[in-house]
């Protein structure tokens, strides 16, 4: 992976590092916390009679109008960093 990386981006100014972490963890997976939203926003308090079909039409919305903004991203992104150097993930 690091080798791949380095050839698709060799020419870019960027610094990167990789770090080592478990195989899977859904505090590291910036798509656990859009599930998280979506289930907050669309699911939480639907009333109990809507059919699939409308709960389908609300997540699209919802993930058509961009679920997360891009300050929102930043701060998640940042708190995952933070969550893989303090190696609490």
């Amino acid at each position: 992976m690091q080798r791949l990386f380095k050839e698709l981006t060799g020419d870019l100014l960027i610094k990167v590092e990789f770090k080592f972490i478990a195989t899977y963890s859904p505090k590291l997976n910036l798509v656990e916390y859009a599930i998280h939203k979506i289930r907050q926003q669309v699911l939480h308090h639907a009333d109990w009679k809507l059919d699939l079909s409308e709960f389908k039409k609300r997540i699209e919305v919802l993930c058509n109008e961009c679920v997360f903004n891009s300050e929102q991203i930043i701060n998640i992104l940042s708190h995952i960093k933070s969550l893989i150097d303090n190696k609490v993930a």
